[in-house]
């Protein structure tokens, strides 16, 4: 089944909401001295209701739209958002639960994953982003703040998609 205009236009209004958020609020509340990534959370919800074709896409669009406002190599985000849509489109059909529970470990595991994967390729191209030390304690703190987020932007992700699974195209 392909993607209706108002599935899109739900989207892009989820997107540049939290796009917003993370720009103006979240780097107000930090959790012990790191700032959560909405953006990413919302992606992995996302791609969880996607193929991983369509995950990826959907990374990559929000990543590149990231790059345009963060202080990073342009395209870090993007490459790390579309490999966490296509992770998540791809534990999708791995979900044999769909119970709040399991939805919310998933997403903390593949938020940590990325973040974890955003350090790897930082340190690909010769930047020190995060110690080995960091590192560890940034994915801890992304995997514990992304359970209740999960609980928090699980129902307006099936807002946008109300039908159990919708693809971009068939």
């Amino acid at each position: 089944m392909t993607m209706a205009s108002r599935e899109i236009s739900r989207l892009v209004a989820i997107f540049a909401t939290i796009l917003l958020i993370q720009i103006a609020v979240v780097p107000h509340f930090r959790i012990s001295g790191y700032i959560i990534d909405l953006p990413l959370v919302v992606v992995v919800l996302v791609g969880l209701h996607l193929n991983p074709p369509n995950g990826a896409l959907v990374g990559f669009i929000v990543g590149f739209a990231i790059d345009l406002v963060v202080h990073t190599p342009f395209g870090m985000t993007a490459l790390t958002f579309s490999l966490a849509g296509y992770a998540s489109g791809s534990a999708s059909s791995q979900l044999t639960e769909r119970n709040i529970l399991t939805r919310a470990l998933t997403v903390a595991l593949l938020a940590a994953t990325a973040t974890s994967l955003f350090a790897a390729v930082a340190a690909l191209i010769g930047l020190e982003y995060v110690t080995r030390q960091e590192l560890g304690a940034i994915a801890l703190v992304t995997a514990a703040s992304t359970l209740p987020l999960t609980v928090l932007l699980a129902p307006l992700v099936r807002w946008a998609f109300p039908l159990e699974t919708v693809q971009l195209h068939e």
